[in-house]
């Protein structure tokens, strides 16, 4: 029996393999659950801030009194004692929310290449080095914080179309207000330190009232800041096309089309 062509090619060829191009794109890992978490704790650091507040109108008003009727020895330990712990949990809380906003602003960051984003200013390393070296971290978080907002506008699909994307003035509220804290607290603190007195002692709570405000208002618009990005973020990756599944299941990007190409 003779063989046809075609057999003896089906025989002699090798089976023809599919081999699927390498998808080079980077994961995206949504921050909605991280956020969830640093949402309550801005919520519970604007508590605190409003507390400390408190105790620096009631200290102001305290020292008001005193100058025409004295309190007592027992009263005034018992108040300044209140205001140490108070500025303790004020510390510990802020430390601890610096602590989980940083790795959060550094995976918002890393998700821009994600959605395509391009001719960033700042790499990754500048969400953590822009808050420790001095001089630096007086303007740099802002910068920061300010570009990943930018880049994370769902209405911006161009890879470079952030650039035209206006700078949000909550962002810099937010600011003002943890540099105002910041800066007014250690004036307060140093006023109590080189002139002691009743009059520069009513300055100093003075200031550091308006510094727990400034705090307390900067707590509250971070609150807003990480729950808007998160979402923005989210927003813009499902508009390429990639739903709830994929940020469930990040690994499920390779999978799915990038709306960018090749080249993301």
């Amino acid at each position: 029996m003779s063989r046809t062509y075609d057999q003896l090619r089906s025989h002699s060829a090798p089976e023809a393999t599919l081999i699927e191009p390498l998808n080079m794109r980077p994961l995206y890992f949504s921050t909605r659950r991280s956020a969830r978490v640093l949402g309550c704790w801005f919520v519970l650091v604007a508590a605190v801030s409003w507390i400390a507040a408190g105790y620096d109108l009631g200290e102001i008003r305290s020292l008001a009194h005193e100058e025409g009727a004295p309190l007592d020895t027992a009263a005034k330990l018992a108040h300044a004692e209140a205001g140490h712990r108070i500025a303790i949990v004020q510390s510990v809380c802020a430390v601890l929310l610096a602590a989980m906003f940083v790795p959060w602003l550094h995976q918002a960051r890393a998700n821009l290449r994600a959605l395509g984003t391009r001719r960033l200013r700042f790499r990754r390393e500048w969400t953590y080095f822009s808050f420790v070296i001095p001089v630096l971290n007086a303007y740099r978080p802002y910068q920061v914080v300010s570009e990943v907002w930018r880049a994370s506008d769902p209405a911006s699909t161009d890879p470079v179309g952030w650039q035209r994307v206006p700078t949000s003035r909550l962002v810099l509220a937010w600011w003002v207000g943890l540099a105002a804290w910041i800066a007014l607290e250690g004036i307060s603190a140093l006023l109590l330190r080189v002139a002691p007195g009743l009059h520069h002692v009513q300055i100093a709570h003075t200031i550091s009232f308006a510094g727990d405000v400034g705090a307390a208002l900067s707590a509250s618009l971070g609150y807003f800041i990480v729950a808007r990005i998160t979402a923005a973020q989210d927003a813009k990756w499902v508009a390429f096309g990639l739903g709830d599944r994929v940020l469930l299941d990040p690994e499920a990007a390779r999978a799915c089309p990038s709306a960018f190409g090749a080249s993301v």
